[in-house]
């Protein structure tokens, strides 16, 4: 009768066993056999199934048991010769208690950007192997984790039997890539501030700003006013929905604004002449626009322009230096009013084609409010009436003579003129 021989598979090696025990690590699975015999048949049985079991066919030479609980047990294998011929042998297998390895986090397992965790195992073992990803990382009791993965350990206790500690996740999580940009640098002007700052993972939820001149703020956007030109540091400090802060600083420099001035002639103009020249005498600046205060506007350096009606205009002038900072001033120009009016003494109408009718002659009548023009006779009757600027009288059915005439004027400007004098009528 063969004696029973166990094959561990894990190192491809055999023993040829009596009667010396076997102390074997629970969870395994393990392959017994004996040494074939030509037609030989085989009945394998184990003492305790609470312990152990067979998980393969068990009429062969060799068989797979699985070792599922600490204890003791006998695998026993009976063999039925070719003759009819039967034989038994056992063996005693102890089965042990395989490690069980728990990792212990020293401080969080989520942790900002630059932060670390320490990990330790909760005992020391003679074989210690630590792994993330399949990788092999350390062989010592602890390691120093500052990076997102996933750590476990794989153990081997004195005994040879060997077990892995559930995974420790690390999260790792990003600090805020900090950065703005600034619109305004300009004394006494508004400067707007803008965050441009980005994180991966998370979300930025807070932004404090330091603007250098005692002021702080708060958002996404901030502005400011400078009310003195120079150097000043900013401060943005940004912080994750995790609690992850980062900051940058910054010199900014906010220059002096350009002064706007300039000087126009004629000082006084008026509808007969209403034509104005603009000179720039703004220091270190350019014009960028003016504004003539009739809803025209012009981009020269030296404009010229032309008023159609009087009145009263703010004229702006808006200059630019190179740090496109800006300035403006505005000053009033007076247009006056030019009331021209003339009537002839005399007309003729006879149909000869020349001075046939009569009516005053004026400038810029089409802009009166209102007008009023009576012929009388010397008694005081009246012979013509128009409100019509465009109607004449044609001195029809009347007699030559000497005729009074008188003019009701309301002009543009709202200033009630009368004219009166007296014309001859001639055939």
């Amino acid at each position: 009768m063969n004696k029973i021989r166990l094959i561990i598979l894990i190192f491809v090696s055999s023993m040829q066993l009596s009667s010396q025990d076997l102390r074997l690590c629970m969870g395994s699975s393990h392959d017994f056999g004996v040494p074939p015999v030509l037609n030989s048949k085989y009945f394998w049985t184990v003492s305790d199934t609470s312990i152990a079991t067979i998980t393969s066919l068990n009429t062969s030479e060799q068989i797979v048991v699985c070792l599922n609980d600490i204890g003791f047990f006998n695998i026993i294998v009976e063999e039925m010769d070719v003759n009819g011929c039967v034989g038994y042998d056992s063996l005693l297998v102890e089965v042990i208690s395989v490690p069980s390895p728990n990792i212990i986090a020293i401080g969080p397992t989520d942790f900002c950007e630059d932060e670390e965790v320490l990990l330790r195992v909760d005992s020391i073992y003679p074989l210690m192997v630590w792994l993330s990803n399949g990788d092999t990382i350390s062989i010592i009791n602890e390691i120093i984790v500052d990076t997102t993965g996933s750590f476990y350990i794989n153990v081997t206790d004195t005994n040879g039997c060997s077990a892995s500690s559930l995974p420790v996740n690390i999260l790792q999580h990003p600090k805020p890539d900090v950065d703005f940009f600034l619109e305004g640098v300009c004394e006494n002007m508004p400067a707007a501030f803008f965050d441009q700052s980005t994180i991966f993972l998370d979300e930025i939820n807070s932004r404090k700003w330091y603007l250098g001149d005692g002021t702080i703020a708060y958002g996404d956007t901030v502005g400011n006013i400078y009310t003195h030109s120079g150097s000043y540091m900013i401060k943005l400090i940004v912080s994750s929905d995790f609690g992850c802060t980062d900051s940058l600083s910054r010199i900014i420099n906010i220059y002096d604004q350009p002064n706007a001035d300039f000087s126009y002639s004629p000082y006084t103009i008026s509808t007969l002449k209403p034509e104005v020249n603009f000179v720039n005498n703004s220091y270190n600046a350019m014009p960028i626009l003016w504004s003539f205060g009739d809803g025209n506007f012009s981009f020269l350096d030296n404009p010229y322009h032309i008023y159609e009606d009087p009145g009263l205009y703010d004229v702006m002038l808006t200059v630019s230096d190179t740090n496109n900072c800006i300035d403006s001033i505005t000053k009033q120009i007076i247009m006056y009013y030019d009331f021209v009016f003339y009537m002839p003494n005399s007309f003729t109408p006879n149909n000869d084609g020349y001075n046939e009718t009569l009516s005053p002659v004026a400038m810029r009548m089409e802009k009166y409010q209102s007008y009023e023009f009576i012929i009388y006779d010397r008694w005081g009757g009246i012979v013509f009436q128009t409100n019509d600027i465009n109607e004449s009288w044609d001195g029809k059915d009347v007699k030559v003579g000497e005729y009074g005439w008188s003019i009701l004027i309301k002009d543009e400007l709202g200033k009630i003129r009368k004219e009166t004098g007296s014309v001859t009528l001639l055939r």
